[in-house]
């Protein structure tokens, strides 16, 4: 994979595999640590997984995207350059992506998930929870993602989410076909369904409903 994408780790930062002996809530102590890659968009939360993760240096440690068992993927990139960078690890890895999922912008998750995230993890949790659910990656272990969404409560698939997403941040159809790459047919049966789903017989409808449910609002 190309090194001009996204950070593997923090700016400035080397992985390091000093810190604290620590072992498993269980008490085992995996063979070997989970390796894991960072690909992040802001340094203040690259540098921060990076030292969460170092704290349980008998459980994980920090590698290149490339040599990587679960990759933890900031969101943001899904807004800053449409998830190019998410599209590549998916395509190109066979790691278990985690989406560091950003808690006031829960659309963001649903379209890292949508894109081909395995799962997420809130960037509030702790150091014990972040590699809790790193290990759980690594081993194939039911994720939180798939079950904990936006529209979970009117049945909206992952794409319908991303479509809705987008409406809501002012988009044309013919702007979602081409962000998402789909025709412009299937955007509007996207719209058509996800719209009989919350009950929305409008465009304006339809974003009101999304903000009233999670949605993050226009950027500008």
């Amino acid at each position: 994979m190309s090194s001009s994408r996204a950070e593997i780790t923090p700016s400035g930062v080397t992985p390091d595999a000093r810190g604290h002996p620590d072992a498993r809530h269980d008490g085992a102590v995996p063979a070997q640590p989970t390796r894991v890659g960072i690909v992040s968009h802001q340094e203040v939360l690259g540098k921060g997984l990076l030292a969460m993760l170092t704290e349980h240096p008998d459980r994980v440690r920090v590698t290149e995207v490339e040599q990587a068992d679960v990759v933890l993927y900031d969101v943001l990139g899904v807004h800053r350059n449409h998830g190019s960078d998410l599209e590549l690890l998916v395509r190109d890895t066979r790691a278990v992506i985690l989406a560091v999922s950003r808690d006031l912008r829960p659309d963001l998750r649903a379209r890292a998930l949508a894109a081909g995230a395995h799962g997420w993890i809130s960037m509030s949790a702790t150091s014990a929870e972040l590699v809790d659910a790193v290990e759980a990656a690594a081993a194939g272990r039911e994720l939180p993602g798939p079950g904990d969404r936006l529209g979970t409560s009117v049945g909206l698939t992952a794409r319908e989410v991303e479509v809705l997403a987008l409406i809501t941040q002012g988009m044309s159809n013919l702007e979602i076909a081409d962000r998402l790459f789909l025709s412009i047919n299937s955007v509007k049966t996207y719209i058509r369904s996800a719209y009989g789903k919350i009950g929305a017989t409008s465009r304006s409808k339809a974003v009101a409903w999304c903000l009233l449910n999670g949605f993050a609002p226009p950027d500008h």
